[in-house]
């Protein structure tokens, strides 16, 4: 399976006692299929994946699966316990994975033979492919080019999420590696410039809301138009914008709950935005009149 194109790294919509809402996240996929979007990104960062346990992480990939009309699902199965990784990893495929995603595990200093390690453990779990998850800004930790090229050429990992505005690591992987190895921008604000050094696609968090932004641009490139990428590049700044100052995902939930798509609050202790709230920061985006086309209508 090649992973390409526009893969909104989905949010988790919680109900009002706090569980998750399979419902809410199924409509909002199907949205998001009618918006361009390729495939999604399970159970990452923007799905507050380390406030989710094993259960829920699963029924949450079965539950996109189902409503992703074949479109592949890459699920991020990083944990803060180990053990739980490694069963993440084994149960991915049952549960309708496409490919499997981790970013090293936090907190703790470690090597870097102990963390080709652990991408080897989990690659024993699994015959999916495994994508690195590289967000050294969340991480704190930084890694070579040779890290990943040397476990692409152990057949461990077959691509990367990369989530980073530094894009030299991501340009020598993709030099030496040109044909065999999926990359995929994490950092939304700089798809045009990572697709220019050779990305396959994005994974994003602001997809949630502006999906058609980013398969236009990602047309446009693939098109050769990079006047209009550019433009489309540009019109991502005005989310970041108004998300200055705001914890990003209690920002895209309210965003989406003054879109009409009721996905709950984030997960204590993340912020809890009051309704009139999610109108107001909802409202400022539809007030950019060349944003407002491209922002999320539920179906």
């Amino acid at each position: 399976m090649t992973f390409q194109g526009i893969i909104p790294a989905l949010v988790t919509p919680y109900d009002s006692a706090g569980e998750v809402s399979l419902p809410v996240l199924q409509r909002l996929v199907r949205t998001l299929n009618a918006e361009g979007a390729d495939g999604y990104f399970v159970t990452g960062s923007s799905a507050e994946c380390y406030l989710l346990d094993t259960a829920e992480r699963l029924r949450i990939l079965e539950a996109t699966v189902e409503a992703a009309d074949g479109r592949p699902a890459l699920f991020h199965m990083a944990a803060s316990d180990h053990r739980d990784t490694l069963e993440l990893a084994r149960r991915a495929a049952d549960a309708g994975a496409t490919g499997i995603s981790a970013n090293i595990p936090t907190y703790f200093t470690y090597t870097d033979e102990s963390l080709a390690t652990y991408f080897r453990e989990v690659r024993e779990q699994t015959d999916l492919p495994l994508l690195a998850y590289y967000i050294p800004g969340q991480t704190g930790r930084k890694l070579p080019a040779d890290f990943f090229l040397e476990l692409a050429e152990q057949d461990v990992l077959h691509g990367m999420k990369y989530t980073s505005a530094d894009l030299s690591v991501m340009a020598r992987v993709r030099a030496e590696r040109p044909d065999d190895f999926a990359i995929l921008s994490g950092a939304d604000d700089a798809l045009l410039g990572s697709l220019a050094q050779g990305a396959d696609g994005g994974i994003g968090s602001t997809y949630n809301v502006i999906c058609r932004v980013f398969a236009e641009l990602y047309a446009a490139f693939r098109a050769g138009d990079l006047a209009e990428a550019t433009r489309f590049q540009h019109l991502v700044m005005p989310v970041w914008n108004r998300m200055d100052g705001w914890e990003f995902i209690p920002f895209l939930k309210a965003v989406l709950r003054g879109r009409g798509l009721d996905v709950g609050q984030a997960r204590k202790p993340m912020a809890q935005i009051p309704a009139e709230t999610d109108q107001a920061l909802a409202g400022a985006l539809s007030g950019v009149p060349e944003l407002e086309p491209y922002l999320i209508r539920p179906l």
